[in-house]
């Protein structure tokens, strides 16, 4: 950033949160949208649904396994490599399952998009509160970032749709594994680690509150906050991964349209928006525990 932004008191987080909004709007192409492909693929190669189900599972495998190294990784070598790398893997693994002759090959190409896409939400949820940390409206700017996923499901499940109908699922699969790489790749290159890597002319000003020393990464692991957190969103994943991944093969089942069902898929996104942005500055006054509570409820309600 140059000198005339830094004059103008621009705090360099927010061009950060900009770019990690972007970032996280790949999993709106990935997660939310695989449901899309779900009919096609069957067609195709007449497989049961179990085992189109099977190639997601591979994505999910590797993403949760990517996450937890992309998150270290991160760490040492700061976020703009692995979301370099990240936008890379998961472009070209998208971009080879247009490709695919049988399920195997599928699976695998499925497994290598998960390993980049791992990064596209771990990476960027550390990397804002990192920059934010004691610092006022950090609510808000994670709430803006996470929303990336909302816009994306939004964007992206109708075009995935259309690019089907229009160009076939092979060539949907090659045009979305390109968009995802520069979706990725060109934002990272705004990422910064932290406030002290930003420019002299960017770097923060204001009061910031110390932080606590940080804790050992085993006595993290083990604490009961962190062991409740972890199965409550254990739990909650795997609602939204059903019912997204199943949600338009049953929709056109019972006779809905396919373009009326996947922009069904994007309206789901596009209502969680709401909640991801209010959800910030509910916590920064009431307090995550609270939120966390009100948004656990309301999604068991609705289930």
């Amino acid at each position: 950033m140059n000198a005339r932004e830094g004059q103008s008191g621009i705090f360099y987080g927010w061009i950060v949160v900009g770019a990690l909004f972007v970032v996280t709007m790949g999993l709106g192409e990935t997660m939310w949208s695989f449901g899309v492909f779900f009919k096609p693929l069957q067609s195709e190669f007449h497989w049961s649904r179990t085992v189109v189900s099977s190639g997601y599972t591979a994505f999910l495998i590797s993403y949760s396994l990517a996450a937890i190294a992309s998150g270290r990784l991160s760490d040492r070598y700061g976020p703009r490599p692995v979301l370099l790398a990240s936008g890379l893997l998961a472009g070209l693994g998208i971009s080879l399952c247009s490709l695919a002759r049988d399920v195997n090959e599928f699976r695998l190409f499925l497994f290598l998009a998960g390993i980049g896409a791992g990064a596209t939400w771990a990476v960027p949820v550390a990397t804002v509160q990192r920059w934010f940390s004691g610092r006022p409206r950090a609510g808000l700017a994670l709430a803006i970032v996470a929303s990336g996923v909302g816009i994306g499901a939004l964007i992206f499940a109708p075009l995935i749709d259309y690019l089907i109908s229009r160009y076939g699922w092979r060539n949907a699969f090659l045009i979305t594994g390109s968009l995802f790489f520069i979706l990725i790749a060109a934002p990272a290159s705004l990422v910064r680690r932290s406030p002290e890597e930003a420019p002299k002319s960017a770097a923060p000003g204001g009061h910031v509150e110390k932080c606590s020393p940080p804790l050992p990464v085993w006595e993290v692991l083990t604490h009961p906050s962190f062991l409740i957190l972890g199965f409550a969103g254990c739990v909650t994943g795997i609602a939204f991964q059903v019912l997204s991944v199943h949600l338009v093969a049953f929709s056109t089942d019972i006779g809905i349209a396919p373009a009326s069902a996947a922009a069904a898929v994007g309206l789901m996104g596009a209502i969680s928006i709401p909640g991801r942005i209010l959800a910030g500055p509910v916590s920064d006054r009431i307090g995550f525990k609270r939120t966390l509570a009100i948004s656990l409820f309301g999604l068991t309600v609705a289930s």
